[in-house]
């Protein structure tokens, strides 16, 4: 019989819902029912693409026995962590200071106010039998030491924040020095532990790396791309990207999919491609945004509603089948004169070894190329190994038409708010830097969805949830991303209201930003959220919206709300500052000031097209781009003494300085590269 999950909205909550656990929902009914019983919880959460919350789900919760103990012993709880952002910080605060490390699932142990005693993530059976049976012998019999974890944990996830005070001015030497620490050089990456594994795509400092100025900086991200790219990481048949790297050479992934990954990449690739000249680069990210494009599009009654939230690690062929290529698959699909340079590329044989050894539980091996620090006789100079990259997108139709046959992993049709304006902004810049209308319809099209989850009664997260704190960061960078591309002015208004409900609802007194809305009495704290996860941490990317706000309307409220975050995260940014990157490429902005070209002429006419279409291309870092015909009648501080310009031209200014207006393309590109040279670097 199925349980309380069965006509849960979420996927991963459906998932368990033919489980023999009594799981509950997350929500005061459960804990009162462990009040009632005089038992504790379990909130045990994950999400529906985790691929260890399959394995324990299948070797303990969907076991007769195993469930019978638990729900013996307490009452049960499933959280999806992507619905419940919110609780899954509280939980994965306490897991971290239990152990050391996170993760999912994550099985958290709670009294009957939700506050954790104990906290772990995946067991096998055995194990987990054993910690239940225990924790309910403790409960039972030693209520004492239960009551006293719960205070002391409870108390350490309720500590204030560091008091505020300035981003130290010499942040940028202790990023330098905290980077060099962690710099793969062989295998390029960070690797954040002694193993140098798992590594993961550093998707927040590649974006401040690029718009840093700093050669060393620019040398390292491009490294750093190109060994992602070239790596069993990049899903180069699909398009897109893989969570992690399992081991550290890059070559074997774990592979679920995720929109944030994936939104942050192909936006970092595009202006890397722009910025260095990598037409590899652009492939990368137009490849990965046609797979958005292709596989995520989630529609409800033939109406498309926006963007998968991930695809699964796992599929019914086993984990990874879906991805992988052996030598005979492709001689079968390509014939062996095509496939035989292509197996030699790709480095086979040496992924048959990788996999072995991590013992996956299918035999096809996983397309790689060995990074060009170590195969230079076979790639020979850089020209040649992009030459070589560019040779394999003719035959990627034939592989992915032939791949369709196979059994596909899941999907989680989830269209969360924040994952969607990472999404959004992915589009805005492609569509800038690549000149692919695709793109620009593309970022219009998921523009008008995000701004209509903008609801009378407030922001939401999913139809029938409340926005959470990077919901409103990410939209109101994203937003403002879009202008960008599209000019209008609807965009920058919708902004503004998301930003000023997020001031509202959620600024705090020290000028930080609480993750959710005062008033829950099923949470032990209010949270903060300071650092950069996988996705930008919530305030931050709030800070870089207000300072786009402040730098398209030229309002210091913007740049006051900004500072706020700044002073409220500045001690956590001076020790950690690699896990602040989007705070302190909003703080980049802040004191370089904001640089602006309005564009003057009628829309139609081709020389004002010309120069927006100049302006988009610029990769001059935070650059905003207003085209007067379309938002004359806003009050922005850009288009003082301006609105009645009608000769099509670019007025370029940093600040209060401005350049010469620029009346062809030709002087557009001087003048950019000029303020591209005013600017200092960091």
């Amino acid at each position: 019989m199925p349980n309380d999950l069965a006509n849960s909205s979420s996927p991963y909550l459906r998932q368990h819902a033919g489980n023999p656990v009594a799981w509950r929902p997350w929500g005061e009914a459960a804990f009162a029912e462990a009040k009632r019983r005089d038992v504790p919880v379990l909130v045990s959460i994950g999400y529906s693409t985790c691929h260890w919350c399959h394995v324990m789900a299948h070797e303990s919760f969907e076991d007769a026995a195993t469930a019978e103990e638990m729900n013996a012993a307490m009452v049960c709880i499933k959280v999806d962590r992507e619905e419940h952002p919110e609780v899954d910080a509280i939980y994965m605060d306490a897991v971290q200071a239990l152990t050391g490390h996170g993760g999912w699932p994550l099985n958290a142990f709670t009294d009957d106010q939700g506050r954790p005693f104990y906290a772990c993530t995946y067991l096998p059976t055995e194990a987990w039998l054993r910690l239940v049976r225990h924790l309910a012998t403790l409960w039972r019999d030693e209520r004492t030491k239960v009551a006293k974890a719960a205070d002391d944990i409870t108390a350490h996830l309720t500590e204030e924040p560091p008091a505020g005070g300035a981003i130290p001015q010499d942040i940028w030497p202790r990023l330098d020095a905290q980077m060099a620490r962690s710099y793969d050089r062989l295998h390029p990456g960070f690797a954040w532990n002694q193993e140098g594994a798992p590594k993961f795509p550093p998707s927040q400092l590649l974006a401040l790396m690029l718009s840093s100025g700093r050669h060393s900086w620019l040398q390292q991200a491009e490294a750093i791309l190109e060994a992602m790219q070239d790596s069993g990481l990049h899903e180069r048949v699909g398009g897109g990207f893989h969570r992690y790297s399992v081991d550290r050479q890059w070559r074997l992934p774990h592979f679920e999919k995720m929109l944030y990954d994936n939104g942050q990449l192909i936006a970092v690739y595009a202006r890397a491609a722009a910025l260095m000249g990598r037409g590899d680069f652009m492939r990368t990210a137009v490849n990965a945004a046609d797979y958005l494009l292709r596989d995520l599009r989630v529609a409800e009654s033939g109406t498309f509603i926006g963007y998968a939230s991930a695809e699964d690690a796992d599929d019914p062929a086993g984990e990874g089948s879906f991805y992988a290529w052996s030598p005979d698959q492709l001689r079968a699909v390509l014939g062996e004169a095509v496939a035989a340079p292509l197996i030699a590329a790709w480095d086979l044989s040496q992924a048959a070894a990788s996999v072995a050894s991590h013992s996956l539980h299918h035999e096809p091996t996983i397309g790689h190329i060995p990074h060009p620090r170590g195969a230079v006789g076979a790639f020979g100079q850089a020209a040649d190994r992009q030459q070589l990259r560019a040779s394999w997108e003719a035959v990627l139709p034939a592989l992915r038409a032939a791949r369709a046959n196979r059994p596909r992993p899941g999907r989680d049709d989830k269209v969360l708010t924040d994952q969607n304006a990472l999404a959004l902004d992915a589009f805005a810049t492609l569509g800038r830097l690549s000149g692919e209308e695709r793109f620009v319809t593309a970022c219009r099209e998921l523009s008008a969805i995000l701004i209509a989850r903008h609801q009378p009664g407030g922001l939401l997260r999913l139809p029938n949830l409340p926005g959470y704190i990077t919901d409103y960061g990410c939209l109101v960078a994203g937003l403002t991303a879009a202008f960008d591309v599209l000019g209008d002015s609807v965009l920058v208004r919708a902004a503004i209201r998301v930003a000023d409900e997020a001031v509202g609802r959620l600024r705090a007194d020290d000028g930080g930003f609480f993750t959710t809305p005062a008033g829950r009495s099923d949470l032990v704290r209010r949270g903060r959220e300071h650092t950069d996860n996988a996705w930008p941490a919530g305030q931050n990317a709030l800070a870089l919206g207000f300072m786009r706000l402040w730098a398209i309307t030229g309002s210091s409220r913007w740049k006051a709300l900004g500072e706020g975050i700044f002073s409220a995260s500045a001690a956590i940014a001076g020790q950690a500052p690699s896990a602040c990157a989007t705070l302190l490429g909003a703080w980049q902005l802040a004191c370089r000031g904001p640089v602006v070209a309005v564009v003057a002429g009628d829309a139609q006419d081709p020389v004002t097209q010309a120069l927006l279409t100049a302006c988009r291309r610029s990769v001059i870092p935070g650059l905003c781009i207003v085209p007067l015909a379309a938002c004359r009648g806003e009050d922005w501080g850009c288009l003082e003494g301006r609105r009645e310009i009608t000769v099509p031209q670019a007025l370029i200014c940093l600040g209060t300085s401005c350049l010469a207006p620029a009346l062809s393309v030709n002087e557009c590109l001087e003048r950019l590269a000029s303020a591209g040279r005013m600017l200092p670097g960091i």
